[in-house]
């Protein structure tokens, strides 16, 4: 069988496929993926290896156009490639030799003998046949420098080998520049090291640090310095990255923040609109101009215009329409104008693309920073909790039973409020569950305990978690069980092809939660006359942590079952999971919600017949 024609079983059933292999050298351009496969089961068995040959013929196609539209690397490429690293390799010699207190000889010695270690280490690296496993480990940085230019990557061209040779050369002076640094006691500038690099190297990268200053007898004379002087230094003009367009830079930012190792994108649908929102602006002020043009002035422009948007900009007809520089003439109410949350939201996504730009040679500077607006209020006030006598309002068996009324096409409107009560879990975690999420596993006695495996799943891209402190074991809460969640679980698992605990929602915006939030914030608490712009469905999230802080829960057990970081790296990188047994004793069974003394919110006159409403 070709190898692009393949089969894959799915339950009893064999399929066929297409499937195509993606080039090494190309792989970068698809998002890192190696192959993909397209579905040949609606074409006719005699059909599928002519389809195949045609479908590789394309592909085949398409991978040439793609590698004939690379540009081979020449020797400007190379000199540009080799200014960014200088900037770089002047930066981490800079963050290295400043981390050193010169004031105590002790310190400062041992930072001269770390230097010299290194210097040694890397030395023994670049010698005999070791040099060869270190000029792999570099050829992967390499590439993925000419990747990103659109260069082809050929390491047996003469121009590749050399520009590899002087990164080495790099790597080597730099340790001189730290301890040059470390050594001198007056100010050095920059430009000193730069005119070594071209001292040594003998390349031409910085021709504008050799530019003869005026002298005085020059300027006595009358004689005027050129335009767009310095100090005596000609301005440096904008090189071919800074000379990028806005627009591209974005969607080389966004598309590096998707790119995952592990298969999964990096930042889900509804993020990526957010960041685009954001960095658009620059585009909407200034136009798709090339992004080393952005200053200080015009960030300061863009913080203003920022401040007097409205809220829903695109979705109110009275706004919709307006450029951003109309709103400096509109006097909009000040309940209309964005939050400050909202605001340094957008400054906090243009300070992170314009340090990505600065890191990979767009742009000198960044201009954003230090220009979130400082908030009166802190963290714990942006959004209540509900108090027990609210919960009882809630979750009494007159409002909630009449509002949610179970049937197939909404499960999700019971469980769901009542899972986040008494777990802490985020509402989309409890909507994107599939079935096999749900498992009893085994605690530090022999039982095994009913538990949510909150995951990501390579095979699932629809599940997302917010990061990497979300993955967890959370155990199933009493009330739940006693609820007849197992029960109700047992009975949908015999529908046909039922996948997911909630079927009846659908996946948008990279999130399942959209809907029952909607219910939940726009007709549950409004109707009980609960709701305010500091309360929705995920006030049931808060309403736990803090019910667990009040009843004197440590920290970390705490993050473990909301899924925060622990704000430690030991634990955060090193520390497995608690036990299930651990967590349920620690949290879960600690959630009881009372009123008053001995007396609880009453959850289970919610308990329902589940074999009379699936059956």
């Amino acid at each position: 069988m070709k190898s692009y024609l393949s089969k894959r079983k799915i339950k009893s059933h064999q399929y066929p496929f297409f499937r195509c292999i993606i080039p090494k050298d190309l792989q970068r351009n698809f998002g890192g993926i190696r192959d993909f496969r397209l579905s040949l089961s609606y074409v006719r068995n005699e059909d599928t290896q002519i389809l195949c040959l045609k479908l590789k013929k394309i592909t085949d196609k398409l991978f040439t156009e793609i590698t004939n539209g690379m540009k081979n690397l020449s020797l400007d490429d190379i000199k540009e490639i080799l200014r960014i690293e200088v900037r770089k390799q002047i930066k981490y010699t800079q963050h290295y030799a400043f981390g050193t207190n010169v004031f105590d000889n002790v310190k400062k010695s041992q930072s001269m003998q770390n230097v010299a270690s290194q210097e040694t280490r890397l030395q023994q690296d670049l010698s005999g046949e070791n040099i060869k496993e270190y000029e792999k480990e570099l050829d992967k940085k390499l590439e993925g420098i000419l990747s990103s230019l659109d260069i082809e990557i050929n390491t047996k061209d003469t121009n590749y080998k050399k520009l590899r040779r002087t990164f080495i050369k790099l790597y080597l002076l730099r340790f001189d520049w730290i301890r040059t640094l470390i050594n001198h006691t007056d100010n050095i500038d920059e430009d000193d090291f730069r005119r070594e690099v071209d001292t040594k190297l003998g390349m031409g990268l910085f021709p504008e640090l050799l530019t003869i200053q005026q002298s005085p007898t020059n300027t006595i004379q009358g004689h005027q310095p050129p335009p767009n002087t310095t100090q005596g230094y000609q301005k440096t003009p904008l090189n071919s990255l800074q000379s990028t367009e806005i627009s591209k830079c974005i969607d080389l930012f966004i598309g590096e923040k998707k790119q995952s190792a592990s298969g999964f994108e990096n930042i889900r649908e509804r993020t990526e609109n957010e960041i685009r929102t954001s960095l658009n602006l620059l585009i909407e002020s200034f136009g798709d101009e090339p992004i080393g043009t952005i200053t200080k002035e015009q960030s300061n422009i863009i913080k203003s215009h920022i401040k007097n948007l409205p809220r829903n900009r695109t979705k109110n007809p009275k706004y919709r329409e307006k450029e951003i520089q109309d709103f400096e003439k509109i006097k909009i109410p000040q309940k209309d104008l964005l939050h400050t949350t909202t605001i340094n939201k957008h400054l906090g996504y243009l300070s992170s693309f314009m340090i990505w730009c600065v890191n990979n040679g767009y742009s000198n500077q960044n201009p954003f920073t230090g220009m979130k607006i400082k908030q009166k209020k802190s963290a714990r006030d942006e959004r209540n909790r509900f108090t027990e006598q609210e919960l009882k309002e809630i979750f009494t068996k007159r409002n909630y039973l009449e509002y949610t009324k179970p049937r197939k096409d909404r499960y999700c409107w019971y469980w769901v409020p009542l899972i986040a009560i008494t777990t802490g879990l985020r509402a989309n975690e409890i909507c994107a569950l599939y079935l096999d999420n749900i498992r009893q596993i085994k605690g530090n006695h022999r039982e095994k305990r009913w538990c949510f495996d909150i995951k990501e799943e390579i095979n699932r891209p629809d599940k997302r978690l917010k990061n990497n402190a979300s993955r967890r074991i959370i155990p199933i809460h009493d009330i739940i069980l006693d609820l007849g969640f197992i029960d109700f679980l047992n009975l949908i698992k015999k529908e046909p092809e039922r996948k997911r605990l909630f079927e009846e929602l659908t996946y948008g915006e990279g999130t399942y939660a959209k809907s029952i939030s909607r219910f939940w914030n726009n007709r549950y608490l409004p109707i009980l006359g609960l709701k305010t712009p500091k309360t929705g469905l995920h006030s049931l999230r808060h309403t736990v942590i803090d019910h667990l802080k009040q009843k004197g829960v440590e920290p970390h057990f705490i993050n473990e079952l909301v899924g925060h970081s622990q704000g430690n790296i030991s634990l955060d990188r090193y520390g497995e999971g608690y036990n299930p047994d651990i967590l349920y004793n620690k949290c879960v069974k600690r959630i009881m919600y009372e009123t008053s003394q001995k007396r609880s919110v009453d959850f289970l006159a919610l308990k329902l017949d589940w074999g009379k409403i699936i059956g």
